[in-house]
Protein backbone atom coordinates (compact mmCIF):
# COMPACT_ATOMS: atom_id res chain seq x y z
CA UNK A 1 0.00 0.00 0.00
CA UNK A 2 1.27 3.51 -0.81
CA UNK A 3 2.91 5.39 2.06
CA UNK A 4 2.06 8.78 0.53
CA UNK A 5 -1.10 10.89 0.59
CA UNK A 6 -2.22 13.45 -1.94
CA UNK A 7 -3.25 16.52 0.07
CA UNK A 8 -4.94 19.31 -1.90
CA UNK A 9 -5.97 21.59 0.96
CA UNK A 10 -4.45 22.24 4.38
CA UNK A 11 -7.77 23.86 5.32
CA UNK A 12 -9.47 20.47 4.98
CA UNK A 13 -7.03 18.99 7.49
CA UNK A 14 -7.86 21.80 9.90
CA UNK A 15 -11.56 21.17 9.32
CA UNK A 16 -11.03 17.45 10.01
CA UNK A 17 -9.22 18.28 13.25
CA UNK A 18 -12.08 20.55 14.35
CA UNK A 19 -14.65 17.92 13.38
CA UNK A 20 -12.86 15.30 15.48
CA UNK A 21 -12.93 17.66 18.47
CA UNK A 22 -16.65 18.33 17.97
CA UNK A 23 -17.41 14.62 17.67
CA UNK A 24 -15.35 13.80 20.76
CA UNK A 25 -17.09 16.46 22.86
CA UNK A 26 -20.58 15.49 21.64
CA UNK A 27 -19.98 11.77 22.16
CA UNK A 28 -18.54 12.34 25.65
CA UNK A 29 -21.56 14.41 26.68
CA UNK A 30 -23.95 11.76 25.29
CA UNK A 31 -22.16 8.97 27.16
CA UNK A 32 -22.25 10.97 30.41
CA UNK A 33 -25.97 11.65 30.01
CA UNK A 34 -26.76 7.98 29.39
CA UNK A 35 -24.62 6.85 32.34
CA UNK A 36 -26.29 9.44 34.59
CA UNK A 37 -29.79 8.35 33.53
CA UNK A 38 -28.99 4.70 34.19
CA UNK A 39 -27.46 5.47 37.59
CA UNK A 40 -30.37 7.72 38.54
CA UNK A 41 -32.90 5.03 37.65
CA UNK A 42 -30.95 2.37 39.52
CA UNK A 43 -30.61 4.58 42.59
CA UNK A 44 -34.36 5.33 42.52
CA UNK A 45 -35.22 1.64 42.43
CA UNK A 46 -32.64 0.66 45.04
CA UNK A 47 -32.90 3.50 47.53
CA UNK A 48 -36.50 4.60 47.11
CA UNK A 49 -38.75 1.88 45.71
CA UNK A 50 -37.15 -1.14 47.35
CA UNK A 51 -37.10 0.59 50.76
CA UNK A 52 -40.68 1.76 50.29
CA UNK A 53 -42.08 -1.64 49.34
CA UNK A 54 -40.08 -3.39 52.06
CA UNK A 55 -41.72 -1.09 54.60
CA UNK A 56 -45.13 -1.65 53.01
CA UNK A 57 -44.72 -5.43 53.31
CA UNK A 58 -43.89 -5.05 57.00
CA UNK A 59 -46.89 -2.78 57.66
CA UNK A 60 -49.30 -4.95 55.66
CA UNK A 61 -48.07 -8.08 57.44
CA UNK A 62 -48.70 -6.49 60.85
CA UNK A 63 -52.19 -5.41 59.77
CA UNK A 64 -52.95 -8.91 58.52
CA UNK A 65 -51.84 -10.36 61.88
CA UNK A 66 -54.02 -7.83 63.70
CA UNK A 67 -56.99 -8.66 61.47
CA UNK A 68 -56.57 -12.40 62.21
CA UNK A 69 -56.37 -11.66 65.93
CA UNK A 70 -59.49 -9.48 65.77
CA UNK A 71 -61.39 -12.25 64.00
CA UNK A 72 -60.29 -14.81 66.59
CA UNK A 73 -61.30 -12.57 69.47
CA UNK A 74 -64.71 -11.93 67.91
CA UNK A 75 -65.37 -15.65 67.54
CA UNK A 76 -64.27 -16.43 71.13
CA UNK A 77 -66.31 -13.57 72.58
CA UNK A 78 -69.52 -14.51 70.76
CA UNK A 79 -69.14 -18.17 71.78
CA UNK A 80 -68.69 -17.16 75.41
CA UNK A 81 -71.70 -14.83 75.44
CA UNK A 82 -74.22 -16.69 73.30
CA UNK A 83 -72.82 -20.17 73.15
CA UNK A 84 -72.76 -20.09 69.36
CA UNK A 85 -70.08 -19.31 66.75
CA UNK A 86 -70.44 -15.83 65.23
CA UNK A 87 -70.15 -15.21 61.48
CA UNK A 88 -67.93 -12.12 62.19
CA UNK A 89 -68.62 -10.68 58.72
CA UNK A 90 -66.84 -7.35 59.27
CA UNK A 91 -63.75 -8.98 60.76
CA UNK A 92 -63.53 -11.45 57.87
CA UNK A 93 -63.77 -8.60 55.33
CA UNK A 94 -61.05 -6.68 57.14
CA UNK A 95 -58.82 -9.78 57.14
CA UNK A 96 -59.39 -10.37 53.40
CA UNK A 97 -58.48 -6.76 52.60
CA UNK A 98 -55.34 -6.92 54.77
CA UNK A 99 -54.20 -10.17 53.14
CA UNK A 100 -54.83 -8.80 49.62
CA UNK A 101 -52.79 -5.68 50.35
CA UNK A 102 -50.02 -7.83 51.77
CA UNK A 103 -49.89 -9.90 48.57
CA UNK A 104 -49.81 -6.74 46.44
CA UNK A 105 -46.97 -5.26 48.49
CA UNK A 106 -44.99 -8.52 48.28
CA UNK A 107 -45.52 -8.61 44.48
CA UNK A 108 -44.33 -5.01 44.09
CA UNK A 109 -41.25 -5.75 46.17
CA UNK A 110 -40.47 -8.83 44.05
CA UNK A 111 -40.86 -6.84 40.81
CA UNK A 112 -38.63 -4.06 42.13
CA UNK A 113 -35.88 -6.54 43.00
CA UNK A 114 -36.23 -8.11 39.53
CA UNK A 115 -35.94 -4.69 37.81
CA UNK A 116 -32.85 -3.88 39.84
CA UNK A 117 -31.16 -7.09 38.68
CA UNK A 118 -32.15 -6.46 35.05
CA UNK A 119 -30.88 -2.87 35.03
CA UNK A 120 -27.61 -3.90 36.69
CA UNK A 121 -27.09 -6.51 33.95
CA UNK A 122 -28.00 -4.03 31.17
CA UNK A 123 -25.69 -1.46 32.72
CA UNK A 124 -22.85 -3.97 32.60
CA UNK A 125 -23.62 -4.84 28.96
CA UNK A 126 -23.80 -1.15 28.06
CA UNK A 127 -20.41 -0.41 29.60
CA UNK A 128 -18.86 -3.25 27.64
CA UNK A 129 -20.52 -2.09 24.41
CA UNK A 130 -19.30 1.51 24.61
CA UNK A 131 -15.83 0.69 25.86
CA UNK A 132 -14.39 1.05 22.35
CA UNK A 133 -15.97 4.48 21.95
CA UNK A 134 -14.73 5.55 25.38
CA UNK A 135 -11.20 4.45 24.46
CA UNK A 136 -11.43 6.40 21.19
CA UNK A 137 -12.55 9.54 23.02
CA UNK A 138 -9.90 9.20 25.73
CA UNK A 139 -6.93 8.16 23.58
CA UNK A 140 -7.42 7.59 19.86
CA UNK A 141 -8.99 10.95 18.96
CA UNK A 142 -6.50 13.04 21.00
CA UNK A 143 -3.64 11.12 19.36
CA UNK A 144 -5.17 11.65 15.89
CA UNK A 145 -5.56 15.38 16.53
CA UNK A 146 -1.94 15.58 17.67
CA UNK A 147 -0.81 13.86 14.45
CA UNK A 148 -2.96 16.23 12.40
CA UNK A 149 -1.32 19.17 14.18
CA UNK A 150 2.10 17.93 13.14
CA UNK A 151 0.93 17.31 9.57
CA UNK A 152 -0.59 20.79 9.30
CA UNK A 153 2.55 22.43 10.70
CA UNK A 154 4.76 20.45 8.32
CA UNK A 155 2.63 21.26 5.29
CA UNK A 156 2.42 24.95 6.14
CA UNK A 157 6.21 25.07 6.58
CA UNK A 158 6.62 23.31 3.22
CA UNK A 159 4.23 25.72 1.49
CA UNK A 160 6.10 28.68 2.97
CA UNK A 161 9.33 27.34 1.40
CA UNK A 162 7.77 26.83 -2.08
CA UNK A 163 9.68 28.79 -4.80
CA UNK A 164 7.93 31.52 -6.78
CA UNK A 165 6.47 30.68 -10.16
CA UNK A 166 9.25 30.11 -12.68
CA UNK A 167 9.21 31.32 -16.27
CA UNK A 168 8.71 27.71 -17.36
CA UNK A 169 5.54 27.53 -15.26
CA UNK A 170 4.31 30.79 -16.74
CA UNK A 171 4.97 29.50 -20.25
CA UNK A 172 3.16 26.24 -19.48
CA UNK A 173 0.13 28.12 -18.11
CA UNK A 174 0.02 30.38 -21.14
CA UNK A 175 0.30 27.39 -23.47
CA UNK A 176 -2.63 25.65 -21.73
CA UNK A 177 -4.76 28.77 -22.04
CA UNK A 178 -3.97 28.95 -25.75
CA UNK A 179 -4.74 25.28 -26.34
CA UNK A 180 -8.06 25.50 -24.54
CA UNK A 181 -10.64 26.53 -27.13
CA UNK A 182 -12.57 29.71 -26.49
CA UNK A 183 -16.13 29.83 -27.76
CA UNK A 184 -16.76 31.90 -30.84
CA UNK A 185 -19.66 34.38 -30.46
CA UNK A 186 -21.92 32.43 -32.79
CA UNK A 187 -21.00 29.16 -31.03
CA UNK A 188 -21.97 30.60 -27.64
CA UNK A 189 -25.24 31.92 -29.07
CA UNK A 190 -25.95 28.52 -30.61
CA UNK A 191 -25.39 26.77 -27.28
CA UNK A 192 -27.87 29.08 -25.56
CA UNK A 193 -30.45 28.44 -28.26
CA UNK A 194 -30.03 24.70 -27.88
CA UNK A 195 -30.58 24.98 -24.12
CA UNK A 196 -33.83 26.83 -24.83
CA UNK A 197 -35.09 23.71 -26.63
CA UNK A 198 -34.90 21.58 -23.46
CA UNK A 199 -38.45 20.54 -22.47
CA UNK A 200 -40.04 21.40 -19.13
CA UNK A 201 -39.42 19.00 -16.20
CA UNK A 202 -42.89 17.48 -16.65
CA UNK A 203 -41.82 15.98 -19.99
CA UNK A 204 -39.69 13.30 -18.24
CA UNK A 205 -42.73 12.03 -16.38
CA UNK A 206 -45.21 12.35 -19.26
CA UNK A 207 -43.06 10.83 -22.03
CA UNK A 208 -43.89 7.20 -22.93
CA UNK A 209 -41.26 4.66 -21.92
CA UNK A 210 -39.22 2.88 -24.58
CA UNK A 211 -36.88 -0.08 -24.31
CA UNK A 212 -34.80 0.82 -27.39
CA UNK A 213 -33.38 4.23 -28.38
CA UNK A 214 -33.84 5.59 -31.93
CA UNK A 215 -31.55 3.96 -34.46
CA UNK A 216 -29.65 7.19 -35.17
CA UNK A 217 -28.34 7.32 -31.59
CA UNK A 218 -26.33 4.11 -31.91
CA UNK A 219 -24.76 5.49 -35.12
CA UNK A 220 -23.16 8.43 -33.30
CA UNK A 221 -19.59 7.94 -32.07
CA UNK A 222 -18.17 10.07 -29.27
CA UNK A 223 -14.59 10.98 -28.32
CA UNK A 224 -12.98 9.77 -25.11
CA UNK A 225 -13.69 12.59 -22.65
CA UNK A 226 -11.35 11.02 -20.11
CA UNK A 227 -8.42 12.20 -22.20
CA UNK A 228 -9.35 15.85 -21.49
CA UNK A 229 -8.95 16.78 -17.78
CA UNK A 230 -11.26 19.80 -18.12
CA UNK A 231 -14.09 17.63 -19.42
CA UNK A 232 -13.40 14.79 -17.00
CA UNK A 233 -16.68 13.09 -16.07
CA UNK A 234 -17.81 13.25 -12.47
CA UNK A 235 -18.14 9.68 -11.11
CA UNK A 236 -20.39 10.85 -8.29
CA UNK A 237 -22.73 12.43 -10.85
CA UNK A 238 -23.07 9.31 -12.96
CA UNK A 239 -26.75 8.33 -13.35
CA UNK A 240 -27.90 4.95 -12.11
CA UNK A 241 -29.13 2.32 -14.60
CA UNK A 242 -32.83 2.91 -13.83
CA UNK A 243 -32.65 6.70 -14.35
CA UNK A 244 -34.48 7.88 -17.44
CA UNK A 245 -33.10 9.88 -20.37
CA UNK A 246 -35.50 12.00 -22.41
CA UNK A 247 -34.97 11.59 -26.19
CA UNK A 248 -36.61 13.61 -28.94
CA UNK A 249 -38.34 11.79 -31.80
CA UNK A 250 -37.49 12.99 -35.31
CA UNK A 251 -37.91 11.78 -38.85
CA UNK A 252 -34.57 10.84 -40.36
CA UNK A 253 -31.07 11.16 -38.97
CA UNK A 254 -30.18 14.59 -37.53
CA UNK A 255 -26.83 16.13 -38.47
CA UNK A 256 -26.64 18.11 -35.22
CA UNK A 257 -27.33 16.28 -31.98
CA UNK A 258 -27.06 17.91 -28.58
CA UNK A 259 -27.21 16.55 -25.02
CA UNK A 260 -28.08 18.73 -22.03
CA UNK A 261 -28.06 17.71 -18.40
CA UNK A 262 -30.50 19.90 -16.50
CA UNK A 263 -29.25 21.37 -13.24
CA UNK A 264 -30.58 19.89 -10.02
CA UNK A 265 -31.32 16.38 -11.42
CA UNK A 266 -34.96 17.04 -10.59
CA UNK A 267 -36.18 14.22 -12.82
CA UNK A 268 -34.50 10.98 -13.81
CA UNK A 269 -30.93 11.37 -14.98
CA UNK A 270 -31.50 15.00 -15.97
CA UNK A 271 -30.27 14.24 -19.53
CA UNK A 272 -32.12 15.35 -22.67
CA UNK A 273 -31.03 14.30 -26.17
CA UNK A 274 -32.33 16.53 -28.92
CA UNK A 275 -31.89 17.44 -32.58
CA UNK A 276 -30.43 20.77 -33.62
CA UNK A 277 -32.20 21.10 -36.97
CA UNK A 278 -35.01 18.52 -37.32
CA UNK A 279 -38.44 19.24 -35.93
CA UNK A 280 -39.35 17.23 -32.85
CA UNK A 281 -42.26 14.80 -33.14
CA UNK A 282 -42.55 14.27 -29.41
CA UNK A 283 -40.36 12.53 -26.85
CA UNK A 284 -39.66 9.12 -25.40
CA UNK A 285 -38.07 8.16 -22.09
CA UNK A 286 -35.47 5.41 -22.01
CA UNK A 287 -33.55 3.89 -19.11
CA UNK A 288 -29.84 4.63 -18.88
CA UNK A 289 -29.10 0.89 -18.92
CA UNK A 290 -31.05 0.43 -22.17
CA UNK A 291 -29.36 3.43 -23.77
CA UNK A 292 -25.87 2.20 -22.90
CA UNK A 293 -26.74 -1.28 -24.12
CA UNK A 294 -27.32 0.21 -27.59
CA UNK A 295 -24.59 2.88 -27.40
CA UNK A 296 -21.95 1.94 -24.83
CA UNK A 297 -19.68 4.78 -26.04
CA UNK A 298 -22.03 7.28 -24.32
CA UNK A 299 -20.94 6.17 -20.82
CA UNK A 300 -18.43 8.97 -20.22
CA UNK A 301 -20.79 11.66 -21.58
CA UNK A 302 -23.62 10.64 -19.23
CA UNK A 303 -21.23 11.07 -16.29
CA UNK A 304 -20.72 14.78 -16.95
CA UNK A 305 -22.04 17.03 -14.17
CA UNK A 306 -25.31 18.96 -14.19
CA UNK A 307 -25.37 21.95 -16.54
CA UNK A 308 -23.15 20.27 -19.14
CA UNK A 309 -23.96 20.62 -22.85
CA UNK A 310 -22.51 18.36 -25.56
CA UNK A 311 -23.01 19.35 -29.22
CA UNK A 312 -22.24 16.78 -31.94
CA UNK A 313 -22.02 18.31 -35.41
CA UNK A 314 -21.75 15.41 -37.83
CA UNK A 315 -21.37 17.72 -40.81
CA UNK A 316 -18.21 19.33 -39.40
CA UNK A 317 -17.15 16.16 -37.62
CA UNK A 318 -16.76 17.87 -34.22
CA UNK A 319 -17.93 17.29 -30.67
CA UNK A 320 -17.98 20.35 -28.37
CA UNK A 321 -18.42 20.15 -24.60
CA UNK A 322 -19.72 23.23 -22.73
CA UNK A 323 -19.92 23.73 -18.96
CA UNK A 324 -22.92 25.21 -17.17
CA UNK A 325 -21.71 28.75 -18.09
CA UNK A 326 -21.45 27.91 -21.81
CA UNK A 327 -17.65 28.01 -21.71
CA UNK A 328 -16.01 25.47 -24.02
CA UNK A 329 -14.28 22.71 -22.08
CA UNK A 330 -13.17 20.75 -25.13
CA UNK A 331 -13.69 20.45 -28.87
CA UNK A 332 -12.58 17.30 -30.58
CA UNK A 333 -13.16 15.59 -33.94
CA UNK A 334 -15.73 12.83 -34.02
CA UNK A 335 -13.99 9.41 -34.33
CA UNK A 336 -13.79 8.42 -37.97
CA UNK A 337 -15.83 5.63 -39.46
CA UNK A 338 -19.16 6.27 -37.67
CA UNK A 339 -20.09 9.83 -38.49
CA UNK A 340 -22.98 8.92 -40.68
Amino acid sequence: MSQYARVNSVALLKLLKASLATFSDTAAVALDEVATDIQRTLAWLTEDRRRYWTEQVRVCRERAVQAKLALKQKQVLDRALSGTTSSAVEERKALAIAERRLREAESKLTQTRSWILQIEKLQSDYRGGVQGLVSAIDADIPNARARLDKMIDSLEDYIALAPPETPADIEKTALQSVLRPEPEPDLRDASKKLRDNVPAPEAWAEAPAASEPPEWISDIALPDLWANPDAHPDDEAAPVPDDRVLVTRVEGKPDVVFLVRTAGHHVGSGWFIGSGELESKGHIAIRVADLLRAAAQWQSVLSLPAGSLVVIDRRKGTTTVFDRNDSVLSQTPVPSGRQR
